[in-house]
């Protein structure tokens, strides 16, 4: 069995610390001398452990200081808003862009059968700033998707189109967010190396009237798209464990699936978003240190 390059070591070691925000944006590295003394290696090895963390855009040199850890590029989507990845990042400032990869009627897979027995699928890469930056793969029933036009979806939102072309608009839904190894095709269409970790948000939205508008799933680079959570105190009195709440109940609840994923429905009482939001940062902390160590 081949042996790890000692230059890759040593960028894992120093990856890992970024990873686990031992080391934060600012913080500077050991410096050269230290890593050859503590890994025994020559310079070179470690230049080219520095350089590989460089490319990655984990590390900058800084004049006169050494290496230190470079600001986070990611953006941020709000997990609580019914609202899509390109929406929000637009408002954000972002420059995104949007390629339809797929728009046609498709057998129901199990996970799709509240959509009826006629859907479509729909799938897109979106990418910020010319980067890919999540894979979507989106089920329709197939009165919705049939009046959806490609060149439309290039440029608009889906959910703004369905409510111009239905009269449906997106009123509830649920949410669960896995973190998942990338595997092909879809590290492929990232640009991601197979194994690298990625975050699942998958999803069912119904709209005005309580009936099912979608069913999809997006995989979001996890160096690129980061999720954020609004965290409110908890309410005195309220009991403390996760919530087990029924679907179209009036208080929706945060629940923990067998894989241990963060369920995240689209609002919900003071509690149970502060529940939800520990959930999910813990879960997704621990899935993500699995993948790594497989890597």
């Amino acid at each position: 069995m081949a042996r790890t390059p000692l230059h890759t070591r040593i960028a894992a070691d120093l990856r890992g610390r970024i990873h686990d925000r031992e080391l934060t944006p600012g913080d500077l590295l050991p410096s050269e001398s230290e890593l050859q003394e503590r890994f025994s290696v020559s310079r070179s090895v470690v230049r080219q452990a520095l350089a590989t963390l460089e490319s990655e855009g984990l590390v900058r040199r800084a004049r006169g200081r050494g290496t230190v850890v470079a600001p986070r590029a990611e953006m941020h989507r709000d997990v609580d808003l019914s609202s899509g990845l390109m929406a929000q990042l637009q408002q954000r400032g972002a420059r995104t862009s949007t390629r339809v990869l797929r728009l046609e009627p498709a057998s129901a897979p199990g996970h799709v059968s509240e959509l009826g027995d006629e859907v479509w699928v729909l799938e897109r890469l979106r990418s910020v700033d010319d980067l890919p930056a999540a894979f979507i793969r989106t089920h329709l029933p197939a009165e919705v998707a049939s009046g959806l036009d490609r060149e439309a979806l290039t440029h608009g939102s889906l959910h703004q189109l369905v409510t111009e072309t239905t009269g449906r608009r997106i009123a509830d839904g649920r949410r669960t967010i896995r973190a998942v190894a990338a595997a092909p095709p879809l590290d492929a269409a990232l640009a991601v190396a197979p194994g690298t970790p990625l975050l699942l948000l998958e999803g069912t939205s119904t709209d005005q009237e309580g009936r099912p508008v979608e069913v999809f799933s997006t995989w979001h680079r996890s160096d690129l798209i980061a999720f954020d959570l609004t965290l409110q105190p908890t309410v005195p009195g309220v009991p403390s464990g996760p919530a087990v709440g029924s679907p179209g109940s009036a208080t929706p609840a945060v629940r923990t699936d067998v894989a241990g994923a963060a369920r995240v429905p689209m609002g919900g009482s003071l509690a149970e978003r502060v529940e939800r939001a520990t959930a999910l940062a813990e879960e997704a902390l621990s899935e993500l240190r699995t993948i790594r160590t497989r890597l």
